[in-house]
């Protein structure tokens, strides 16, 4: 027997504490139990109490040592390969009718998907002749421009010898939600919509106005997000509140006022989105940022506020759609991407649904192999089941450009770990 990798002992106050990341178990403990644990005494221990230890994770046979982290990894090449399965992220505009000075997407010649574009994808789905369910997501530009196109394509995906829609959802700047697309989306089932504040409505009208006029938004916005929560009730609304350090407190105002209004909806979220400003030499992001490694920091904050905030670590899911090779990004002109954050470059598209095939490009392999979170640093990691492994558009910048991004999690710092584990419970232990 021996200390799982995942198991963590420390003191704090004249106390004593034991943490195990993997059945995220956390204890205080009594002095003499943490010295047999630190001396690996542990054949002194009663029968009844070795057996709660090896339940609880804490101590493990050698031998399965690495069998969680194993695990993991089959599951994740399992899900990885899933021909059963296929998810389209749909971009049938990259054109917007917000004119944000932040925005990736080209300013000038937006593209508007056509009605040969379309049927090339009615096309491109049918060549994944295994699949039996199909993730679907609009994205942008803002995809609401295109809504004739959204309501074209969705007709066709639903002819009968195609994949069964699983999962429905929509990211739009939440502006042209009238009562027409509310009407599409709850006759098509629609499962997850979100939607971006820049903060609270000055700054918000600052950055997210309207394209050639400069009109503001965030009344609309509002408006239109009660309409949603009223006739699209059976969908989950996030809200994600663009962030830096500089206006984190209007992400914290809003979560107050979201909580207010909607003191018992399940269906609703309101979240952090961390706005991601590089240095000069596009190495790290700068000082004003909130990174993966602040989220905690952030939530304490949060938390100061008088919010309800996790700060225990919890379980998280690995990869996203880069690691699937049934999932794809399609542009307006029918263009493949395996990354949101590649959209609208020409340099980085993997193929084209017009040849229904890809071009083995270096990106594609890139993201499929040198993304993953599975490496010996992953392996030995005290909180690796509770790390979602990162971003892989950033774990391959660091990879391919040198960089320096970060992309674990906030707990491999001993020093955040117990304080979310001693800030985040009641202080009677149990």
């Amino acid at each position: 027997m021996e200390l799982s990798i995942y198991t963590y002992l420390f003191k704090d106050s004249g106390k004593f504490y034991m943490y195990n990341s993997e059945v995220n178990f956390f204890s205080e403990i009594s002095d003499e139990l943490y010295k047999v644990l630190k001396n690996r005494s542990w054949q002194e221990l009663p029968a009844e109490v070795l057996k709660e230890l090896t339940d609880r994770k804490i101590l493990v046979k050698s031998a399965e040592k690495y069998n969680y982290y194993n695990s993991q990894k089959l599951l994740f090449n399992a899900r990885k390969y899933d021909s059963a399965r296929l998810s389209l992220v749909l971009v049938p505009t990259t054109a917007c009718n917000f004119d944000c000075p932040y925005c990736f997407e080209p300013k000038a010649n937006p593209k508007m998907m056509n009605t040969e574009v379309i049927n090339q994808v009615r096309d491109f789905v049918k060549s994944f002749k295994e699949a039996k369910s199909l993730n679907l997501t609009w994205y942008g530009g803002e995809p609401l421009l295109a809504f004739e196109q959204i309501k074209k394509l969705y007709a066709m995906l639903t002819e009968e010898d195609m994949p069964k829609i699983s999962s429905h959802s929509i990211v739009t700047n939440g502006y042209l939600f009238n009562q027409e697309v509310i009407d599409f989306f709850k006759a098509t089932e629609i499962k997850s919509i979100q939607i971006t504040l820049d903060g609270t409505k000055k700054r918000h009208n600052t950055t997210r106005c309207l394209k050639g006029c400069g009109e503001p938004t965030f009344d609309v916005i509002l408006r239109n997000i009660d309409n949603i929560l009223r006739e699209l009730n059976a969908a989950y609304l996030s809200i994600r509140v663009n962030i830096d350090r500089t206006n984190y407190k209007e992400y914290i105002e809003l979560l107050r006022y979201f909580k207010n209004k909607y003191p018992d909806n399940k269906h609703l979220s309101v979240y952090p989105g961390l706005i991601r400003a590089e240095t000069e030499d596009g190495k790290s992001l700068n000082c004003d940022c909130f990174g993966c490694e602040d989220i905690f920091e952030l939530n304490q904050l949060v938390r100061a506020e008088g919010h309800d905030v996790r700060l225990i670590p919890k379980k998280e899911s690995r990869g996203c759609m880069v690691h699937s090779l049934n999932s794809y990004i399609i542009g307006p002109e029918g263009e493949l991407y395996k990354c949101w954050n590649d959209v609208s470059d020409p340099e980085l598209t993997i193929g084209n649904i017009s040849t229904v095939k890809l071009n083995g490009s270096t990106r594609l392999l890139d993201f499929m192999t040198e993304t993953t979170p599975f490496n010996p640093e992953c392996k030995n990691c005290h909180v690796f089941p509770v790390c979602g492994g990162g971003c892989a558009y950033y774990r391959l910048r660091n990879y391919r450009e040198g960089a320096s991004f970060a992309v674990c999690s906030p707990f491999k710092d001993y020093g955040r770990l117990k304080s979310a584990l001693l800030e985040g419970v009641r202080p009677e232990l149990t």
